[in-house]
């Protein structure tokens, strides 16, 4: 940091651990009793009053001690990075039995959600492998009236998504399952979406069909498929103090489709505080990590904690839980090919 010295940064690091470890404003007496380093009281009280100036810490009244800012806690998380990237950690560590269930993924994402949700005390959002990115392995289409179709899409990794569709009438459902399933084999949805016109072009053996299958085929290949699963919400309010309003716009925004997919379209990283620009979520940090199919990434892990934790035990634990589904993903679908 080029606006403090070497010094004052030993000390603002001091200042937001023992903070984050006792929840405690951190006095100059504190400091001097946490480290094995030789200053004097004076220099050390003349320092904080330099990172107040500096907005790295702030002094809730005259006989208190200091509480780290936003500013002050971006400063530690970029040092606990910095050693964590210098001494290869892996998050392996995390002290846990808990075993994942098999064969399910839904039930796989959840395990995982509320593992990491009451390890680290925190709100988890994970979103679910999309199938417009994934390879299909079938496609099946049944019929409920010669106007409403459900479409149940089975991925390389067993997901399986179902849509409800509502078309104009179509009576030759079973060609066109089986013509749907002969284009799309080894493809993914994406894929499909981008060799449509060139799959319709061979659409030649059922005349007078054309619209209807034209009209499924851009349904299932244009059509939403974000999907979340989430664990954790009662960690947003644990041990905190909000009036009613404030607490009441936290639980409704923080559960709703425009909150998961403002969050999914946030960068890869960790935001600190007031960073992240979501109204009324500034006591809260958030950490966003992907994770994969061998190398290719499938969905992303939001975690939401106060963001006074302890950091090195989030990013342990997010990246022991986030190995873990890789690794389930990867198995799954080498298994399958």
């Amino acid at each position: 940091m080029k606006d403090l010295t070497e010094r004052q940064q030993k000390i603002l690091y001091c200042v937001v651990r023992e903070y984050v470890k006792t929840g405690s404003p951190v006095s100059s007496k504190r400091i001097l009793e946490s480290t094995n380093l030789d200053w004097s009281g004076a220099t050390v009280r003349n320092d904080l009053r330099k990172l107040d100036y500096l907005g790295y810490i702030y002094q809730p009244h005259t006989s208190a001690g200091r509480i780290p800012t936003d500013k002050g806690l971006r400063f530690y998380v970029d040092e606990v990075l910095s050693l964590r990237q210098a001494t290869k950690r892996t998050g392996y560590s995390v002290n846990t039995t808990t075993q994942f269930p098999i064969g399910d993924l839904d039930r796989i994402i959840q395990g995982a959600a509320k593992l990491l949700a009451s390890t680290v005390r925190s709100y988890v959002i994970v979103e679910k492998p999309s199938p417009i990115n994934l390879r299909i392995k079938r496609i099946v289409l049944t019929p409920v009236t010669p106007n409403f179709t459900i479409v149940n899409i089975i991925t390389e990794l067993g997901l399986t998504s179902v849509l409800p569709m509502q078309h104009s009438e179509v009576f030759n459902l079973v060609d066109i399952e089986a013509f749907l399933n002969k284009s799309l084999q080894g493809a993914t949805l994406n894929d499909f979406k981008m060799r449509l016109r060139e799959v319709i072009e061979k659409f030649s053996w059922a005349e007078g069909r054309l619209k209807e299958f034209i009209e499924l085929s851009e349904r299932i290949a244009t059509e939403r498929y974000e999907d979340y699963i989430s664990e954790g919400i009662s960690n947003l309010i644990s041990g905190k103090k909000f009036d009613s309003d404030k607490l009441k716009e936290i639980i409704r925004y923080s559960t709703t489709f425009e909150f998961y997919s403002y969050i999914f379209s946030m960068k890869d990283g960790i935001y600190v505080g007031k960073e992240h620009g979501i109204r009324n979520f500034e006591q809260y940090s958030i950490l966003i990590v992907p994770y994969f199919v061998g190398n290719k990434k499938v969905g992303k892990l939001a975690t939401i904690f106060d963001k006074y934790s302890d950091y090195d035990k989030v990013f342990d634990s997010v990246e022991y839980v986030v190995n873990r589904l890789t690794e389930y993903f990867t198995v799954v679908a080498r298994n399958i090919q």
